[in-house]
């Protein structure tokens, strides 16, 4: 029936009862948006031209590349000062780029998505450093935590500002393009100047390129070839020139690795390369989720078969059983945790000074490691099983979160955390990269922690069509249907 409003006539039917009432949408109200699966523009976000050569250079200098080059001679690079610390007569210079790097990140921060913005901030990694900060009071070297608590604050912020600005596919595509690059630079000073590019002659004279270690120069270059494939697979190239060229920057990387002789960098880009195949392979949640399971029993059961045949796997890679001494390390180390288990020695305090209780290891070892070669060791040793336990709450909120957004993600990008997700494990088995100032690792997690948050919140704004119905479309927008 028509219902007359004033001298106008509206066509739309008055309900006949209290509930169609009720459930009627109103006249003047946009319809609800479905809840729909993750487009890819969102996997893509790339900020504007300023924030993306901030980001890339942010990317860089966290890869201790070129500066480490730039502010010393050849010689210098391995000298160890009493301190326990590597000499650098650029530290200052160092400070002061990291420090404008930091400011400008903040800044763009409150100018383009306000305050409001810290609350897709993990909160136990917020809390990590906190703790971190407060850790100075039992530090044996309060000032030192606290100068290099203020640059994790930093390291933090820039991840969450790189996390704001990129999707997941155009971050993976940012790393990518920026080990290309150091892979290039790298391999140029290990051909034209070998004083600098290569380590010195009684470490092997492996290619260590624009990084102070080989260590490095591996990392990064598994770090690009995972997420280069990844890209290549999330958005495959239909243009021949493009997949050569795409082809040609995998084998320069892929030489660089070799070239480093990194055993732990290798297993960490096969590692990470089998998975991107994994995870890309199908496109549905229950394939996807199969393959994990069948993956995880075949790592289990390699892991196993590592331990039975150790020495013969040390030795094939070219290491002793002790995994280069490596093991004489954690179990030091492990013996320390045991005295002070809770809060550990103070964030990047027990390896600093002859004073340091890291220094007992070198007096009876002979050895002077600055750190516990594994990053889960060297986060207790820094601060305490508390810490680590904020970690792992961290890291099974980011699980939690990738199982919730995996299955509705109908562009793949979210796979990309899966991905990350086990390197970050495994590039910490070896190595200490974990709780770092201006480390890679934590700027990465928090990037990564943040694009996953705001994705999730996204995805829990948009509302949900009735249960059992799809919405009416018209032209691609829904719209609500006539009641009888």
């Amino acid at each position: 029936m028509r219902v007359h409003r004033g001298n106008r006539m509206s066509a739309t039917p008055f309900p006949r009862n209290r509930a169609a009432l009720a459930a009627a949408p109103a006249a003047d109200a946009p319809p609800a948006r479905p809840r729909t699966p993750l487009l890819r523009s969102a996997a893509d976000l790339t900020p504007s031209l300023f924030d993306q050569v901030v980001c890339a250079i942010g990317l860089i200098l966290l890869w201790d590349a070129l500066l480490s080059v730039m502010m010393s001679a050849p010689s210098q690079r391995f000298i160890l000062r009493a301190g326990g610390a590597p000499e650098s007569s650029g530290d200052t210079i160092k400070q002061l780029i990291f420090a404008g790097l930091y400011a400008t990140a903040l800044l763009r921060i409150v100018m383009l998505h306000g305050v409001r913005a810290f609350r897709y901030l993990s909160i136990p990694m917020a809390l990590m450093v906190v703790l971190a900060i407060a850790s100075s009071q039992w530090s044996h070297d309060p000032s030192l935590t606290i100068r290099r608590s203020v640059a994790l604050v930093g390291t933090t912020i820039f991840g969450l500002y790189v996390g704001l600005s990129y999707g997941e596919v155009a971050l993976a595509r940012l790393i990518h393009r920026a080990v290309f690059v150091l892979a290039v630079l790298s391999a140029l000073l290990a051909i034209g100047l070998p004083s600098y590019g290569l380590m010195p002659a009684e470490q092997g004279s492996q290619w260590r390129g624009v990084f102070s270690h080989k260590n490095g120069l591996g990392d990064a270059m598994a770090f690009g070839l995972t997420a280069g494939l990844f890209v290549l697979r999330s958005r495959p190239v239909t243009d021949t020139m493009a997949l050569v060229w795409r082809l040609g920057t995998f084998a320069i990387m892929a030489g660089c690795l070799a070239m480093s002789g990194s055993a732990t960098a290798l297993i960490v880009a096969m590692a990470g390369m089998t998975l991107v195949m994994l995870v890309t392979h199908r496109q549905d949640a229950g394939s996807l989720a199969l393959e994990l399971y069948g993956g995880t029993m075949v790592i289990m059961l390699a892991a196993i078969f590592a331990l039975l045949n150790l020495e013969s796997i040390t030795g094939l890679l070219g290491r002793d059983i002790t995994l280069t001494g490596r093991t004489l390390i954690w179990d030091f180390a492990l013996r320390m945790i045991g005295q002070q288990p809770v809060l550990g020695y103070g964030f990047s305090a027990f390896w600093s000074g002859l004073d340091a209780p890291g220094a007992l290891f070198w007096r009876t070892s002979g050895r002077f490691d600055i750190h516990a070669h594994n990053g889960f060791i060297q986060t207790t040793l820094d601060v305490g099983l508390l810490g680590l336990g904020l970690f792992l709450v961290a890291y099974v909120i980011y699980l939690s979160r990738i199982a919730r957004i995996v299955p509705v993600d109908r562009s793949g990008a979210a796979r990309w955390h899966i991905v990350f997700a086990m390197m970050l494990l495994l590039g910490n088995v070896a190595e200490s990269s974990l709780l770092i100032q201006n480390g890679l690792l934590w700027f990465l997690f928090t990037a990564f922690q943040t694009r996953l948050a705001k994705t999730v919140h996204a995805h829990a704004l948009t509302p949900r069509p009735a249960a059992g119905r799809r919405p009416k479309l018209q032209n691609g927008i829904p719209v609500a249907e006539s009641r009888s």
